[in-house]
């Protein structure tokens, strides 16, 4: 394509082409679902340096569609950004020609491999299509953008129910996570996949978040549904390697902080409590707690005592 600043050749197929009212409308309900109610098209047209993109994008009308190829030409940014901007644009229109297709205009006017990839995937993660989303945003070749905010979207979109998505994108993309926000909600989503992940995770995060994530990690397991996976969570808790540091945070914590009212918070602590002053104790669970009952302390009822939110400490 000799000159995509002409909207007649980019949209040759139908210079007066205009979206449907099918097409307006779901654009504007994955909007409404969307965190923020911003769709990612939303966050690249501000890119460009187009504030108003809520109304520029869907263009209701030939006009408008006119007016937002006009405004995206005539940004300062790099031609490849206003290429992929177009790029996405053509690919909410049905094409019947294989030559009008959005994949066609990519190839017609040199459109790099990873802006095309991650475009197709930013396209699927706002039609809330997060595995195919995903199919495309973990692609080696891509430099991770806006890490952070496909992140939450993982850990929070009300359609994304899948928990291991978020676990997929953070160990195939490696983001940086450093908003607060973010890095508490993928927090609870790797602490219900893995307690004793989410601990040495956390341990990471510099002392500024340290303990603030380690609280959360007990209330997350304290206060899960009841059932045999709080059972399980809370015996991997209370065996978890803490330091001097994060004993006496456990200890607060659960003490006299604001986990004293969580489900079992008493003896859970007792429990711990009864662990780390009790080594012999200690060895004789790792061989096997099903048997024994050592200084007043029945092993085999520890799970299923945490499993009803009550120990019982005789």
């Amino acid at each position: 394509m000799d000159n995509y600043d002409d909207f007649e050749e980019v949209f040759a197929f139908d210079p007066l082409f205009a979206y449907g009212e099918q097409t307006i409308n779901k654009i504007l309900k994955c909007r409404a679902r969307s965190i923020g109610h911003e769709l990612f098209m939303d966050r690249l047209l501000k890119t460009l340096g187009l504030d108003e993109a809520n109304d520029l994008y869907p263009p209701r009308s030939n006009q408008d569609l006119r007016d937002l190829h006009l405004q995206i030409i005539e940004s300062p940014s790099p031609a490849h950004h206003k290429q992929s901007v177009l790029y996405y644009i053509l690919k909410d229109i049905p094409h019947k020609d294989v030559h009008s297709s959005a994949s066609a205009f990519a190839k017609a006017v040199f459109l790099p491999e990873r802006y095309r990839i991650f475009m197709d995937g930013i396209y699927h993660l706002d039609r809330a299509q997060f595995p195919k989303a995903l199919d495309y945003l973990t692609e080696p070749v891509l430099i991770p953008t806006f890490p952070e905010e496909i992140m939450y979207t993982l850990c929070t979109h009300p359609e994304q129910r899948d928990e291991q998505l978020p676990l997929v994108y953070y160990y195939t993309v490696s983001p940086a996570i450093t908003s607060p926000k973010v890095v508490a909600v993928f927090f609870s989503v790797l602490a219900k996949a893995s307690v004793t992940e989410a601990f040495f995770w956390a341990r990471k995060q510099g002392a500024s978040s340290h303990r603030s994530l380690f609280e959360q990690l007990i209330n997350d397991v304290l206060d899960g549904p009841e059932g045999e996976d709080r059972a399980r969570k809370s015996v991997e808790l209370i065996h978890l390697p803490f330091s001097g540091e994060e004993e006496i945070w456990f200890d607060a914590y659960l003490g006299q902080g604001r986990g004293k009212n969580l489900p079992g918070a008493e003896d859970t602590l007792s429990v711990r409590r009864t662990i780390t002053s009790r080594s012999a104790v200690i060895a004789d669970s790792d061989k096997g707690l099903g048997a024994k009952s050592s200084d007043g302390m029945d092993w085999s009822s520890l799970g299923s005592s945490f499993e009803r939110g009550s120990i019982s400490v005789k």
